[in-house]
């Protein structure tokens, strides 16, 4: 669906986008969180005459809500790992926590975009994401990171512990946004793709995710 989609955007085909777009609403059909996003979206197929505005209110209806449910779970993963191994008195036990945290949030993303993947595609997954970070260059601690974790070096000042802890956190995230980049039917049409940034606060607080199918707060209009 999102090379599909790619094409469509890229060869700006009105018909393409269309089938894209009805075929997202069918594979997310049986989830009741979307029903009025698939409402909305079936209402405005017949008002859209271009492929990006097709794709841009397919994203807005269904991909919204799901995007924020995955950054939820991102944030909610990475903050666990960053206190269980923070606390933990052993090496192995952060090793053995960080990669059971890590397949359990692949799967939960999975499944928000309405995979179900059993062990074989659970591995093709993590080797899909792992490619992803390469290519992204999402392992190398750049500038961005290092502006990310300022407060790491105090944290490790206090405590070593500590500063493994957070770092372990943002690991865990940086992986869950490679998946989510990996497991979303769409690509970003108009959203803007989340970073490391957007879910370094949500570390240390909880943020809920919109309703889904509610209106976005900036409305597209169309001539």
């Amino acid at each position: 669906l999102r090379l599909r989609a790619t094409t469509a955007l890229a060869g700006s085909s009105l018909t393409e986008a269309r089938a894209v777009a009805e075929e997202l609403a069918r594979l997310y059909a049986s989830r009741a969180e979307t029903a009025k996003g698939r409402a909305f979206l079936a209402d405005s197929l017949r008002q859209l005459f271009a492929a990006r505005d097709v794709l841009t209110v397919a994203e807005r209806s269904l991909m919204a809500p799901l995007d924020a449910a995955a950054q939820a779970q991102i944030a909610q993963a990475a903050r666990r790992v960053s206190l269980v191994t923070a606390v933990s008195p052993r090496a192995l036990i952060d090793v053995v926590f960080v990669l059971v945290a890590c397949a359990r949030l692949l799967r939960a993303i999975a499944g928000i975009y309405a995979g179900r993947p059993g062990t074989l595609g659970l591995i093709r997954l993590a080797r899909q994401v792992l490619g992803h970070l390469v290519v992204t260059g999402g392992i190398a601690a750049g500038d961005a990171v290092i502006q990310q974790v300022v407060g790491q070096g105090l944290a490790a000042r206090l405590s070593a512990k500590l500063g493994e802890g957070v770092l372990n956190g943002l690991l865990t995230a940086r992986i869950g946004l490679a998946a989510l980049a990996v497991c979303r039917p769409l690509p970003f049409v108009e959203a803007t793709p989340p970073t490391m940034a957007d879910l370094a606060g949500d570390q240390t607080t909880r943020r809920s995710a919109p309703e889904p199918g509610a209106p976005r707060t900036v409305p597209v209009s169309y001539k």
